[in-house]
């Protein structure tokens, strides 16, 4: 039951405490890493790696991010490119754009797609 698998999940961490981590208590140890994640949620640059790991954590993704660096393109020709439909590239595009990571502009009946270059020191330096 639930109170037996939390007492034995209690009792690991314990272990873990006493093995690992010897010069500080189990209460230490949670009140330091629960302010540490606290400060991190609130974090804005956490929430930017957050997105763009995320967004990029996709190896279709990470493919159209990288070629776009490269070169703009417009969703049929990374269908192409890639041999998938255009409704799947532009779903993937999508999650790319409300990342900030490319950008779409139309020219003509087009819309080309471009790696945002101020965004590649920033993507680097989070990876």
């Amino acid at each position: 039951n639930l109170t037996t698998f939390l007492i034995m999940d209690d009792d690991r961490f314990k272990n873990y405490i006493n093995e690992l981590e010897p010069d500080t208590t189990c209460e230490a140890f949670l009140k330091q890493n629960k302010e540490f994640l606290k400060k991190i949620k609130s974090n804005n640059k956490f929430k930017r790696e957050f997105e763009v790991y995320n967004a990029l954590g996709h190896k279709l993704r990470y493919m159209i991010f990288k070629i776009l660096q490269n070169k703009p393109m417009c969703v049929c020709a990374l269908a192409k490119v890639f041999e998938k439909s255009d409704s799947s590239i532009a779903y993937h595009l999508n999650i790319l754009q409300d990342a900030r990571l490319i950008i779409g502009r139309k020219k003509g009946y087009f819309t080309i797609y471009y790696s945002k270059e101020k965004l590649l020191s920033e993507i680097n330096e989070i990876l």
